[in-house]
């Protein structure tokens, strides 16, 4: 049995996400109160920030943080690692009570190449997390602060998955009337971090247009090995060839 210590980075994801969910989950109005717009573009919510200053006091001890919320937040201590991190990935799920939303937090080395990653589903309180070379899922309930035993949950799908997820489906029906007309279906969830981590167990992973390192940073890591396009127009990711070519072609026609 492979049993590995946790690492700092990864006990500490895990002590911020157990805070994080008790407050989201508490209710409280003032997660809901729209602020500033964050360093990422969006409208950051009260969520979003004290979901940011859980992570940030967890997290600071390791690295500096790039968050998509506030930017560049320095560390006091000495360090050239950064953690890429999306406090909450979803953030109108959450508004809207749906329950798809988390984070993603990777860290990197200061020429930002990713050494851990781990993306975080608050509402089923599941991980997806690659440590050491392995990739694995947890729940958050299952670790042990010494060790954890890799091989019992190695993060695997026996199945053939029937569907795929498309993110931003609603802002390019083009594409959803070709996926329509070659049999292909998915589903359009909202939370892009969330939907980039699970492409080992879905069809494929289309997110359409520009995505932001906040949202990909972590999950691209987890998928490396995967059939990949990391363009500008968009990102797939798949694990079956086949799947993957079909829908290279559907993009190239879709932009004729």
């Amino acid at each position: 049995m492979n049993v590995a210590p946790f690492t700092p980075f990864l006990t500490r994801c895990i002590e911020a996400a157990r805070e994080i969910i008790a407050l989201l989950d508490s209710g409280d109005s003032a997660l809901y109160i729209k602020h500033t717009q964050g360093a990422g573009g969006d409208v950051s919510i009260g969520a979003d920030l004290e979901c940011q200053r859980i992570f940030a006091k967890h997290l600071l001890p390791l690295a500096h943080i790039d968050s998509e919320e506030s930017g560049f937040i320095p560390s006091p201590h000495s360090t050239d690692d950064i953690i890429i991190l999306d406090p909450l990935d979803g953030s109108d799920n959450f508004l809207s009570h749906i329950p798809y939303y988390g984070a993603s937090v990777a860290l990197c080395n200061r020429d930002r190449i990713c050494k851990e990653a781990v993306v975080i589903h608050f509402c089923t309180q599941r991980l997806i997390a690659r440590s050491g070379g392995r990739i694995f899922a947890l729940s958050l309930g299952d670790f042990h602060r010494d060790s954890i035993s890799l091989d019992s949950h190695t993060f695997t799908c026996a199945n053939t998955p029937k569907c795929g997820i498309f993110e931003k489906a609603y802002s390019n029906p083009h594409i959803a009337s070709l996926f329509f007309e070659s049999g292909l279906k998915f589903r359009s969830l909202g939370a892009s971090a969330l939907s980039i981590a699970l492409a080992h167990k879905v069809s494929f992973m289309l997110f359409a247009g520009s995505i932001r390192e906040y949202d990909s940073k972590a999950g691209l890591f987890l998928c490396e090995g995967l059939h990949i396009n990391h363009s500008r127009d968009f990102l797939l990711i798949s694990k079956d060839k086949q799947i993957f070519d079909t829908i290279m072609q559907l993009l190239t026609q879709g932009k004729d």
